[in-house]
């Protein structure tokens, strides 16, 4: 057995298992009459919401490859495609499809395309934490949420501010690195390549809009949140939205299934029970908010890789192959 297989197998025993728990006390009949009540209105704004996300996603990814940023469009369509690659593929192989299909539609390098998505990554997980780190402040949380929660905060803003002082003095510590005798070749190549992305934390004048974009990117999400609470019937506080957010962002950094189900239902149900909404309203809103995101976003990307004239299956192939060089 591949350690590929293996990975994939934890996965989906993950999804299983934190599925059956969010499932276990909550009978069929009673989510689906639960569901069957949904605004379908409210829940069509959660979706536009989603695909306004996707379009924001791109416009800010041009700005990473600072100083020759690309046209946004055809980065748009390619964090589609990558959306729609994480929601169908194990491993979450959207993302190298996604840098795969930039460089194709670009002309960009293969790997400076993965390396601003690696930055891209960072800079999500700090928001991420960023936005938690407010909501244990002001929301009354256990007391172990709120430490880890710090801790965890306090640790990713030391990582920001190593990334920001790699991004600055690459050159001298480039060369400081290749002075190490036992560092191999294969960890030189990506540590220049993470170097590369780290060019858009630089000062200049894209800094502003990446940063606004970034703002913007995290009110689109949290606005898709709320819309989706209105869908269902909830009226709770922002606060209720950006805690769904940051614990959602902790669902899709877990191993999971293709599409993060079952890590995203439970992640979702324990953030609500912080606001006493628990049971079959909470399961509920889990599976109906997730879907307002995966099922148009995977649409989306196949009807943009349906137009660049690429199956899944090849360009999934010919993206690996451009990993493996």
């Amino acid at each position: 057995m591949t350690r590929r297989t293996i990975r994939i197998l934890i996965g989906i025993a993950v999804s299983a298992g934190l599925l059956y728990l969010v499932l276990r006390n909550v009978s069929p009949a009673e989510l689906l009459s639960h569901l069957s009540r949904t605004h379908w209105g409210w829940l069509g704004l959660s979706v536009a919401a989603h695909l306004a996300m996707v379009v924001a996603r791109g416009v800010r990814w041009a700005l990473f490859f600072h100083p020759a940023a690309p046209a946004s469009r055809p980065l748009v369509s390619a964090t589609a495609i990558g959306f729609m690659g994480n929601n169908l593929l194990p491993l979450r192989a959207g993302e190298l499809l996604r840098a795969y299909l930039a460089a194709r539609s670009t002309g960009l390098s293969f790997w400076t395309a993965l390396a601003t998505l690696a930055v891209e990554r960072v800079l999500d997980a700090f928001s991420i934490l960023l936005i938690l780190g407010g909501v244990v402040v002001v929301v009354k949380v256990p007391l172990w949420l709120k430490t880890a929660a710090l801790t965890f905060l306090a640790i990713d803003l030391l990582a920001m501010g190593m990334l920001i002082l790699l991004a600055r003095e690459w050159g001298p510590l480039n060369r400081w690195v290749m002075r190490i005798p036992r560092l191999g070749v294969t960890v030189r190549r990506w540590l220049a390549l993470f170097a590369i992305g780290l060019q858009s934390l630089r000062a200049g004048p894209h800094l502003g809009p990446l940063l606004a974009w970034s703002v913007l990117i995290w009110v689109v999400n949290a606005g898709a949140v709320w819309a989706a609470f209105r869908s269902i019937g909830l009226a709770l506080p922002v606060s209720a939205s950006l805690t769904v957010l940051a614990f959602t962002g902790i669902a899709v950094s877990l191993p999971s299934a293709p599409g993060y189900v079952g890590t995203v239902q439970f992640f979702i149900v324990q953030a609500l029970a912080i606001y006493a909404v628990t049971g079959v309203e909470a399961v509920s809103f889990s599976f109906l908010y997730h879907a307002a995101g995966f099922i148009p976003l995977t649409l989306l990307g196949w009807a943009f890789l349906l137009a660049q004239g690429v199956s899944l299956r090849t360009a999934t192939e010919q993206a690996r192959a451009e990993a493996h060089q």
